[in-house]
């Protein structure tokens, strides 16, 4: 199991976070990775990705060695893995969308050493069947306290249809904070 974090995360986040780290989309050391894990006898390589599904895509063509990559950050919902050819053999690439809406469950059949068979679900997370932690949803519902007067201001109105990107997309937060203007404001989402 190999890691890969978001390689933008010092200019997406306050560097002083991650003053200490080295980020970036590094083939060479991927596969670097993937050799030593192979040559300690691992028989299965797995990567975690918080690299966004082209990104991954493209990494699968590059580094050989990678039975799949399990991504993240640009809230995918594939419902079945890419299948990425690359010199070395084949590589599966998901993503299971984002904010806990669904489980990505990928079952590998391995045989003398190499992935013969799998099968993978997008499992949906009914979360609105769970009871809420009550700790919680009293933070939750605390945190637009503050903001009413604003969170009730009509800001604009459509008469039409509006369309955003946000793959399976779901606030956990009835509040969302945006950057303008050097201060953080809060509103309600209309979507």
């Amino acid at each position: 199991l190999i890691g890969q974090a978001f390689p933008y995360t010092p200019v997406a986040n306050p560097r002083h976070m991650v003053a200490d780290w080295s980020f970036g989309i590094r083939d060479a050391d991927m596969q670097q990775a993937v050799d030593d894990a192979r040559g300690k006898g691992a028989e299965v390589i797995i990567v975690l990705s918080h690299n966004g599904m082209d990104v991954d895509l493209k990494m699968a063509s590059k580094v050989t060695g990678i039975d799949a990559i399990m991504g993240g950050h640009t809230h995918d919902g594939v419902f079945q893995p890419v299948v990425v050819e690359n010199a070395g053999g084949k590589t599966l690439v998901t993503n299971a969308g984002s904010n806990g809406k669904f489980l990505g469950v990928l079952d590998l059949d391995v045989k003398d050493g190499k992935v013969a068979d799998f099968r993978y679900k997008l499992r949906p997370v009914f979360s609105n069947l769970l009871e809420a932690n009550k700790d919680m949803q009293t933070l939750i519902d605390k945190i637009p306290e503050p903001y009413q007067k604003e969170l009730a201001e009509e800001l604009a109105v459509c008469d039409d249809v509006l369309y955003r990107r946000g793959n399976f997309r779901v606030y956990l937060l009835p509040v969302d904070l945006r950057r303008a203007d050097g201060k953080f404001w809060m509103h309600r989402l209309a979507f």
